[in-house]
């Protein structure tokens, strides 16, 4: 059993889990799996739980994700 931790939510919000699968990432930030699949071999941060199974931890994919944004003049 995966024991997942929740982020304190703001007003109104409601709590996150700090991992999400595959294809909650994908629909998150809205692309297919296989995009996931390849940010993974540009260095997208996961943990392997199984030999199939990934899980995405939400504030290293959001700092990876900051690093690659492109920010102009």
């Amino acid at each position: 059993m995966i024991e997942t931790k929740m982020h304190a939510p703001g007003a109104g919000q409601n709590p996150l889990p700090d991992y999400e699968s595959k294809q909650d990432l994908a629909t998150r930030l809205g692309v297919s799996t296989r995009t996931v699949d390849n940010l993974m071999l540009r260095g997208l941060p996961y943990v392997a739980i199984t030999g199939e199974l990934r899980r995405f931890p939400r504030v290293a994919v959001e700092e990876w994700l900051l690093r690659l944004t492109i920010r102009r003049g």
